[in-house]
């Protein structure tokens, strides 16, 4: 049974997986033959749930008002994607495409219910009437939060998208609730329910948040003390500016390697206070860590004015107050391996350096079946040095 579970799954890698069907655009992709089958049942199962025994176009443009509704459980159900995805136990990049699957679909059902509503007999919307204003700020917050989630709009102002996107939401939602009829109770426990488990994972999220920086502990929150590495890159000029980040734990975790945390620094800047980033965890031990090491590379916003704050002092850290959640993400199973590959560009092969360290531990202690290690680093020039790779000679701990 296990090799025949073994075998379907190496087919469907190879086949549907593995192969892109539609390659990498700035504006989509790469979506694999999986994928686009999966989204394909998808919008298929809601068009059948939409207009299944429906006996007129007002009907079914009512039925997909409640759908869109139904749709947006996942989307609504936690504040932070990281912390849903390790609460379902999926990756990142998993979790965000049902999150965006299932936000477009509500916003196509949306639409749908309002092109019906104004096509129906007894459409009747005088604008003086409370509740349709609330309906009208509601239309133009969802109009505008599916317009602002354009990839390359996304992209440019990351950080005002994130907040935006947050607003917007909180203010259609609460134009929906008011356009919804006191008498329709279903349609409002739709609404009610990915509410309540917002309210639950954020409930989660903070106690979380509360342990792991250990505010009740007595031994205050952590400290991060950034250095400034302008010898990371003397020849590579997008990255001759980065900075290292030593956080100094008050209560120590188990930090597997590939994993990542969210980072929150408020003294960075003057917005600093609203962002989180992630950073890939750069430091690696068998047991659990009491400080934890980043490496960043200043693209805009909290990390390039945190460059900028330390670009002064070279070599000399500057501390900073900071709290943290996490760890998030998956690690990739290399037990059961012989022969590894590692495949890096440029600065991130910061984020293979826990797996090097995880591997020649592994090997010296015989607790892995690694024997050859593969490295694949891609770089401008061949002088070029980002940061000193962990060797099978050094001991690692």
């Amino acid at each position: 049974m296990t090799n025949w579970i073994e075998a379907c799954s190496v087919m469907i890698s190879r086949h549907l997986a593995l192969p892109d069907l539609v390659h990498r655009h700035r504006i989509w992709g790469p979506w694999s033959w999986l994928n686009v089958i999966i989204y394909f049942i998808y919008t298929v199962i809601n068009i059948i749930v939409v207009f299944f025994n429906t006996h007129s176009v007002a009907q079914a443009g009512r039925r997909a008002g409640e759908l869109a509704l139904i749709n947006l459980i996942f989307p609504l159900s936690a504040a932070h994607l990281s912390y849903l995805a390790d609460l379902l136990g999926i990756t990142w990049r998993t979790c965000c495409k049902i999150h965006q699957a299932s936000g477009w679909m509500s916003v196509a059902l949306l639409s749908f219910h309002v092109i019906a509503e104004c096509q129906s007999r007894e459409f009747n919307f005088p604008l003086g009437a409370t509740r349709n204003i609330f309906t009208l700020i509601g239309s133009i917050s969802l109009a505008t939060l599916a317009l602002t989630s354009l990839p390359w709009l996304r992209r440019r102002c990351y950080e005002v998208f994130l907040r935006s996107h947050q607003a917007l939401t909180a203010l259609f939602l609460y134009g929906t609730w008011q356009h919804l009829p006191d008498q329709s109770r279903v349609p409002r426990l739709y609404l009610y329910a990915p509410l309540v488990i917002l309210a639950l994972t954020t409930f989660l999220e903070v106690v979380n948040l509360c342990y792991t920086n250990g505010l009740f502990s007595g031994h205050g929150a952590p400290r991060a003390f950034v250095s400034f590495t302008a010898e990371g890159s003397l020849t590579y000029p997008k990255l001759r500016k980065a900075a290292h980040i030593r956080l100094v734990l008050p209560r120590s975790i188990k930090i597997d390697a590939g994993q990542y945390i969210n980072l929150w620094m408020p003294s960075v800047g003057s917005w600093s206070w609203l962002q989180t980033h992630p950073f890939i965890v750069t430091s690696w031990s068998r047991g659990r860590h009491d400080t934890i090491e980043l490496f960043v590379q200043p693209r805009g916003g909290m990390t390039s004015d945190l460059v900028s704050l330390v670009a002064g002092a070279p070599g000399c850290p500057v501390p900073f107050l900071a709290m943290f959640t996490g760890p998030h993400g998956t690690s990739e199973i290399v037990d059961g391996f012989e022969t590894v590959l590692l495949i890096a560009s440029g600065f991130w092969i910061a984020a293979t350096i826990p797996y090097l360290k995880k591997m020649i531990h592994g090997y010296d202690t015989c607790t892995l079946q690694v024997r050859r290690l593969h490295l694949v680093w891609q770089i401008e020039s061949i002088g070029e040095k980002i940061l000193p790779l962990p060797h099978p000679s050094q001991p690692v701990h």
